[in-house]
C-alpha cells in the first residue's frame, strides 16, 4: 500500500480528514455524532448524542444523519481547505520573518 493511500485511510498527521473515516463513521454511528466529533464539530455532535439517549430523539438524529450523508464531502473539502489555507499563510509569515498564527 502506498503512502498516499494510507493517508486517506485516516486523519493524516498535518491535521487533514478522510472521507472515508468521516463516512464509516456516519454509517456506524452516525446517530451518535461520532462523523462531527470527527469533523470539530463538537457542538452538534453533543446535541446529537444527547438526543439519542430517547427513541423519540434517535428518530430525530437518524434523519439528521440522513441530511450530514450528502453534505460529508463539502464538510471534508472545507475542513481540509481551511487547513491548506493556514499552511500557506505560516509559509508566507514564515518567508517574511513574522510569527506562526496560533
Amino acid at each position: 500500500m502506498t503512502d498516499d493511500a494510507q493517508q486517506t485511510d485516516a486523519e493524516t498527521s498535518d491535521g487533514t480528514k478522510a472521507l472515508s473515516t468521516a463516512m464509516l463513521l456516519a454509517l456506524f454511528l452516525g446517530p451518535f455524532g461520532a462523523h462531527r466529533f470527527y469533523m470539530g464539530h463538537k457542538g452538534s455532535a453533543a446535541m446529537m448524542l444527547m438526543l439519542a439517549v430517547t427513541i423519540v430523539g434517535l428518530s430525530v438524529t437518524a434523519i439528521w444523519l440522513l441530511i450530514d450523508l450528502p453534505r460529508l464531502p463539502a464538510m471534508i473539502r472545507r475542513h481540509n481547505d481551511a487547513i491548506a489555507q493556514r499552511r500557506a499563510l505560516d509559509r508566507r509569515s514564515a518567508t517574511h520573518g513574522f510569527p506562526l498564527l496560533n
